[in-house]
């Protein structure tokens, strides 16, 4: 029964061999099968998965054809199913060990079934892509498996750690999309299109994805993927092109084991720009079903939404979201111009309204009028009652509470729920961090969300950051300045790092070191380098609380003018506390809480004001904040 079943397999492979279409899903349902149960029976009988075994039949079918000279390689890559003639030659020789315009000049024996196959166990490639594939497929059957799948298997007691690492196995970064087209301008759709798809795969159980503006640089250095893998840690990759045309768009989509440096499926896309959703959703199926992931009925749900009827809507948002993360005034502009075009055509698209949200709070940040406050609030709210399953939109509720509103429960609730929503969010990973260290002086779990977050997006400036200020507080100097070192590998110029770098020279008592590491990241640019001499001096004549009111008084004095360092209340009230002047600490603190500064909620757990926490005016500050106060401090 066994064999017949394999034979009508491959009956069924034959029948469709030139059709580049005809997957692991088209051969489920014709053998009138799930996918899973393919899957699950494949791998007893042959040790092989789905798609491996439709792969090797075309490979191995290639061969006959080659050793026969019935055509030429390029021919017969199109003939047995094959879309790119480059993605048959590079599979060809990762699963023969040669290329396919070598098999005329290698003998009857030599190129042998027989012969070929023990090449294979030798080159061990298959045999441990096919273990990562099944250990990833033990730990989804402990999750959900049994829901979904009614599976017999026994349930067992995992440690959370040996979950950890084996999902690890399933781990792949999507590196930037091509724009093919004729306009130049048409990137933002080709990053829209890579977003999206990275969102449809980041709600999948058992997949990590890791996405950042910064993997930019891997599409266009010339890396081995094995390379490329190895520096962004993730077992696989995706790549791929986009190309608009007319009212049409055509992508094709590469998938590699990085870990092998092998190409595992490539294929191409031709739809009409009004099929742009189930195109998103047919590529995300296609790649977990390369990478055999079961797919809950929730997950395909979630697959098949459609955000607007209006794919022009659906365009005008993809062209301010490539303008909102510029972070520049004319940006942020521009954002908001083609966010409101897009509600104009469908009020009851929900991405748009989050949008506009981000923009009130980015543009003014630490102290936004109370009219954008509102409006942030008005517009994730708008979101949340259309589309209740965006995990951007809580966590921009989430930040609204805390920053703003000093809503402790309600942050935490909506961060919770954009985690359940999905759990590859690192925007989420680490707003929720800063809410765990700041807020609830959890340093521990915080430290756990940080190491989340760049292990989803390792190259994000900002990460290292907050993971270095953790460290701070946990009174580990050297793992803090190692963080430190890494932000500014990241972004050299950017004044946060060394600043952090000098107050842990201050802390560790390097009052030289430290002043020499803040004149040298102000060296940088000409608006503070001018700021350079006059502060050694007043250090020369004061010490380094000398210098730290020198810095205040900068800030104090040119609010206004780009030689400021830090110009908000609440960095003011930070550096009097930290030379020890409290009255001028709390007149700069009550200002900040006037101001609804959209920092202050740092207060409780802020390492600068570690000498006020029995100071009961500051205590009453917390106290106006809903923070409590220290009857149980946390203890590094």
């Amino acid at each position: 029964m066994d064999e017949k079943f394999l034979n009508d397999l491959n009956q069924l492979l034959e029948a469709n061999l030139n059709n580049e279409q005809f997957g692991v899903n088209e051969l489920a349902e014709a053998a009138n099968m799930s996918r899973s149960k393919l899957h699950r029976k494949l791998n007893n009988l042959v040790g092989k998965s789905t798609s491996q075994f439709v792969r090797e039949y075309r490979l191995d079918k290639a061969m006959e054809m080659l050793k026969s000279n019935e055509a030429t390689a390029s021919e017969i890559a199109y003939s047995v199913g094959f879309s790119s003639a480059t993605y048959f030659n590079k599979c060809f020789s990762d699963y023969f060990g040669y290329p396919p315009g070598e098999v005329k000049y290698r003998g009857t024996s030599e190129t042998s079934q027989s012969n070929i196959k023990v090449n294979r166990k030798k080159r061990g490639g298959l045999k441990k892509s096919f273990l990562i594939v099944s250990v990833g497929v033990v730990v989804i059957a402990m999750t959900s498996y049994l829901y979904f799948l009614n599976s017999s298997a026994k349930e067992e007691s995992v440690d959370p750690d040996t979950i950890d690492t084996i999902i690890q196995e399933k781990s792949i970064a999507v590196l930037p999309f091509k724009n093919l087209s004729d306009d130049q301008e048409n990137q933002y759709f080709a990053d829209g299109m890579r977003e999206d798809i990275i969102n449809h795969l980041s709600k999948m159980k058992g997949l990590v994805v890791k996405f950042n503006k910064s993997f930019d640089r891997y599409g266009t250095i010339k890396l081995a993927e094995e390379e490329v893998g190895t520096t962004l840690k993730v077992n696989y990759i995706i790549d791929g092109s986009v190309q608009r045309y007319d009212d049409r768009i055509k992508v094709i989509v590469h998938l590699v084991n990085a870990k092998e440096d092998t190409h595992m499926w490539s294929k191409s896309f031709d739809r009409k720009f009004s099929d742009i959703f189930s195109l998103e959703s047919d590529i995300a199926q296609n790649i977990a079903s390369e990478l055999d992931l079961i797919l809950s009925p929730n997950e395909l749900l979630q697959l098949g939404k459609v955000p607007t009827a209006s794919t022009e809507a659906y365009n005008l948002y993809l062209k301010g979201k490539f303008f909102l993360y510029s972070f520049s005034n004319s940006g942020l502009k521009s954002a908001e111009k083609y966010f409101n075009e897009s509600i104009a055509l469908d009020s009851e698209f929900a991405l748009p309204y989050s949008g506009l949200a981000l923009i009130r709070l980015y543009r003014e940040w630490p102290v936004i009028p109370e009219a954008d406050y509102k409006e942030a609030k008005k517009y994730a709210l708008q979101a949340v009652g259309l589309d209740d399953a965006l995990a951007e939109t809580h966590r921009t509720l989430g930040t609204i509470y805390m920053e703003y509103e000093w809503d402790w429960e309600l942050a935490e609730k909506e961060f919770e729920t954009a985690l359940s929503l999905d759990l590859n969010d690192y925007g989420t990973y680490i707003t929720y961090a800063k809410y765990l260290m700041l807020v609830k002086g959890d340093f521990i779990k915080s430290r756990h969300y940080i190491n989340k977050a760049i292990e989803l997006s390792p190259i994000n400036y900002y990460f290292y950051i907050l993971s270095a200020e953790n460290y701070i507080l946990t009174k580990d100097y050297q793992s803090a300045i190692e963080e430190v070192n890494k932000a500014m590998e990241i972004n050299i110029e950017d004044l946060w790092a060394p600043w952090l770098d000098f107050l842990v020279q201050v802390k560790q008592g390097n009052p030289d070191k430290a002043i020499e590491i803040l004149s040298r990241s102000w060296d940088i640019a000409p608006n503070t380098r001018q700021n350079i001499q006059p502060m050694l001096e007043a250090y020369k004549k004061g010490g380094i609380n000398e210098a730290f009111r020198w810095i205040n008084n900068l800030d104090i004095e040119f609010a206004d003018d780009p030689r400021t360092v830090m110009d908000n209340a609440y960095f003011i009230a930070q550096k009097f506390a930290f030379i020890g002047e409290h009255d001028e600490a709390m007149k700069w603190l009550h200002i900040a809480l006037e101001q609804k500064n959209g920092a202050i909620y740092w207060i409780k757990y802020d390492h600068f004001f570690e000498n006020m926490h029995f100071d009961p005016r500051f205590l009453e500050v917390l106290r106006k904040m809903n923070l409590g106060d220290y009857s149980q401090p946390f203890k590094p």
